[in-house]
């Protein structure tokens, strides 16, 4: 996952400063499409060149505990076909390299657009960043198009390469390197 530093709250700048991208919100325009065997999905309304900021993933932010938590409420809900979770989990690795920051996002009933990306075991066309602003103690979960991206795409990225619990939810990405499983883990 990268990570980019933009102006915030913290610097001298004002809001039209080249270097906050990611904070005025969404500047492209996206549809979200319902899917046959995935649920929604969100796709790209207009062309967007790679590098492009896409959008950011809003949710709740959680305690770890609290993440714990509802992760197990979700997972029973979600065999049930009751719930699609968002709940995303971001480990920070420290300059250091001897610890990292964890940070749980949970956009479940609380969120944006972004809660509707779906998972791509290829990797998808979207890379998600750690965006820190100047004077703000949590890093921001953006997306950025991994490469050009064409009208009407689907939007993905991984949800990472934790471990895959074989009684976990099926995966319908259709990429040719498919686990045939969402990556998930134990929170």
């Amino acid at each position: 996952m990268g990570s980019l530093r933009e102006c915030g709250d913290g610097c001298a700048c004002g809001p039209s400063c080249g270097n906050r991208r990611t904070q005025c919100g969404v500047a492209v325009r996206l549809l979200v499409v319902r899917h046959l065997r995935k649920g929604w999905g969100l796709h790209a309304a207009e062309a967007l060149g790679r590098g492009q900021f896409v959008c950011e993933y809003a949710g709740e932010f959680l305690t770890t505990e609290e993440a714990r938590r509802r992760q197990r409420l979700y997972d029973e809900l979600a065999s049930g076909g009751k719930l699609s979770p968002a709940l995303i989990v971001i480990r920070e690795h420290l300059p250091s390299g001897k610890a990292c920051l964890r940070v749980n996002i949970d956009a479940t009933k609380v969120g944006n657009v972004a809660r509707f990306i779906n998972h791509s075991c290829d990797g998808g066309n979207l890379r998600p960043v750690l965006v820190r602003n100047s004077g703000s103690l949590l890093p921001r979960l953006c997306f950025f198009a991994a490469r050009d991206i064409v009208e009407g795409e689907e939007l993905t990225f991984s949800y990472g390469d934790a471990r895959v619990r074989p009684q976990g939810l099926p995966c319908f990405c259709g990429s040719l390197g498919c686990c045939g499983v969402l990556p998930s883990e134990e929170t």
